[in-house]
């Protein structure tokens, strides 16, 4: 008897792990991740540069968590099929309330110490809407630029 009481128990505990959810609510919060872009643009393209040879660079580079899960993409003048681009674009999907936090690098040295600014913006599009969307003057460490060269952004999504 006691042993059909702890197998009876076992089989109960184990019907009732291996019912969390049904097929239906997954389906329903697969549908909750919506359409998520976040663009970057440089008002000047990315030059060309070598740091080795010419001690100058041109580097903007984006990074981020969003959910719980890290990225990075940049755009640099030292590789010749990055120059001349503008922007970075990330296509992502994510739920409504997650925290998207966005760290902005954006360097321009022309020689060892002289900088070049550029205006940089930032535009997120969450489900098609845009939720933000800013300016600033990025480019230098030495504070010859309006906003640096580091732009921290925290936005929890509609």
């Amino acid at each position: 008897m006691k042993t059909r009481l702890i197998l009876l128990s076992a089989m109960a505990f184990v019907m009732l792990c291996f019912n969390g959810c049904t097929p239906d609510e997954v389906e329903t919060t697969q549908d909750q991740f919506k359409p998520l872009v976040i663009t970057v643009t440089l008002a000047s393209p990315i030059v060309q540069s070598n740091y080795d040879l010419n001690y100058s660079e041109d580097i903007l580079s984006v990074t981020g968590i969003l959910g719980g899960a890290g990225f990075l993409q940049e755009i640099n003048g030292e590789f010749p099929n990055q120059v001349g681009l503008s922007n970075i674009q990330l296509d992502r999907t994510a739920v409504s309330n997650t925290s998207l936090l966005l760290g902005i690098s954006y360097l321009h040295l022309i020689d060892l110490d002289t900088y070049q600014c550029n205006t940089v913006s930032v535009e997120v599009i969450f489900n098609g809407q845009t939720i933000f969307y800013e300016s600033r003057e990025l480019g230098s460490d030495d504070g010859s630029c309006g906003d640096g060269s580091e732009w921290d952004i925290n936005i929890t999504l509609p």
